[in-house]
């Protein structure tokens, strides 16, 4: 170099040093910026309810960007009873997870505390990866009208129904109803009364509040939406469910009657009430021909009950029902706004959520129903879940403010009317309005 001159040396050295950089940036998968380009020794935090082993499992086989033996994925498992609680008291102390999981129906909930995934990550992963490689309900679910995408699932929940083939086969019921008005023509030969005309065998699980039906907010919801109700406004800002907001057809509250029917002694359907206790339980004993449950409720059934012959059948439908709707429950899994390494995260959860052997290992571990598309395509011939694999494909939710309180105030409404308190009219008016005032 002694025949350049001191600039050129300069010039020619600088370029070394930036050769270098960007050698150093491809070895260590630096992708981002701001406190989340650091990929190199992950150091990762996630809370979530899932079992220990079974993500554990899974974290011991990431090989993304930050894996390696520098990297720390720690993951704990916390009781579901205690999880938000516990989750929020942890971010309001600044000392919550890097990742943890929020309900598919929470979004407003958690949204001012999460990160979506960074605009480094948009060329390889955005909305429309979303739309191709889960079903619909998780971007109306954890997409933003913007395209920012705030979390992901492993698996998707639905409900369905489960019933009792014995006494299915009993009654004459050769095939499964596949709608309501169907299944509601079954119900003499399925239900059985004493003397005193009181339910010894009940057909269906509907009708009750939370007391005997853990779910019961839920049916009642899916029956709305299955009606073509509109829940809120399109902003989603206010619940209009109970509005009349179909014209003089108020698709709300008729759903809502339709529901409350089956556990009204005075109607030609009665076939269930909060007396005949847990709805799981009593299907377990054999006292109920037919519950609607998630997946989760399968494991209880066969605890309960080893030898039970029990189907599961999709969710009945209107018979004047165009397209079928399902309705789901699951978990996704976001990101802290205050993680220190918010693209590494974010690089985590794409990879455990879009990686099929990952959601193999976690379905073989848990029995849970899939999210990948890909992987619902191979589970539609597996009895044991194709009914739940393939409503994931017409499963519906809505945004609500704060789950927990939304179904809360829905068992007050149904309560209020099984008890006489208040004509469904006024229950539902009334649960309407408190739920616009959940944050005021």
């Amino acid at each position: 170099m002694q025949n350049l001159s001191k600039k050129q040396i300069i010039i020619v050295g600088g370029g070394v040093l930036v050769v270098i950089i960007i050698a150093l940036v491809a070895l260590f998968g630096l992708r981002g910026g701001g406190n989340a380009n650091n990929a190199s020794a992950l150091t990762i935090t996630i809370w979530g309810t899932d079992d220990a082993k079974t993500m554990n499992d899974i974290i011991g086989k990431y090989s993304g960007p930050g894996s390696g033996t520098n990297s720390q994925i720690k993951y704990l498992q916390v009781d579901p009873s205690e999880y938000r609680t516990k989750l929020l008291a942890a971010l309001a102390a600044g000392t919550g997870p890097d990742i943890f999981e929020i309900s598919n129906r929470d979004l407003p909930l958690w949204s001012s505390v999460l990160a979506p995934v960074p605009a480094a990550l948009s060329q390889t992963f955005n909305a429309v990866t979303v739309e191709n490689d889960f079903p619909d309900v998780v971007s109306k679910d954890f997409v933003s009208s913007n395209g920012s995408i705030y979390a992901l699932p492993l698996s998707i929940d639905t409900m369905a129904m489960i019933y009792n083939k014995d006494l299915f086969n009993t009654a004459g019921v050769a095939t499964v109803p596949s709608t309501w008005e169907a299944l509601q023509t079954y119900l003499p030969a399925l239900r059985q009364v004493n003397a005193q005309g009181q339910i010894t065998q009940a057909a269906l699980a509907l009708g009750g509040s939370e007391t005997s039906i853990k779910d019961a907010p839920d049916i009642v919801f899916l029956l709305m939406l299955q009606n073509g109700a509109q829940m809120t406004t399109t902003d989603g800002s206010s619940v209009i469910f109970a509005s009349g907001n179909n014209g003089a057809n108020n698709a709300g509250l008729n759903a809502f009657n339709y529901y409350l029917q089956f556990a009204s002694a005075t109607n030609s359907d009665y076939t269930w009430n909060d007396g005949l206790g847990d709805s799981v339980d009593a299907f377990a004993q054999g006292k109920v021909a037919a519950i609607f449950d998630y997946s989760s409720a399968i494991q209880t059934i066969k605890a309960k009950s080893p030898f039970l012959n029990y189907g599961i059948a999709p969710m009945p439908q209107p018979a004047n029902a165009s397209v079928n709707i399902s309705y789901a429950k699951y978990n996704g899994f976001a990101v802290s706004r205050s993680s220190a390494s918010i693209l590494g995260d974010w690089n985590f959860i794409i990879s455990l959520t879009t990686t099929p052997t990952d959601a193999n290992i976690y379905a073989s571990d848990t029995g849970a129903p899939p999210a990948l598309r890909s992987t619902i395509a191979a589970d539609l011939t597996n009895p044991a879940i194709a009914v739940f694999a393939e409503q994931a494909l017409t499963a519906r939710s809505w945004h609500e403010t704060d789950s927990g309180q939304i179904d809360a105030i829905m068992n007050t409404a149904i309560g209020n009317v099984l008890n006489g308190a208040a004509d469904s009219t006024r229950a539902l008016q009334q649960a309407q309005t408190a739920m616009n005032s959940i944050g005021n």
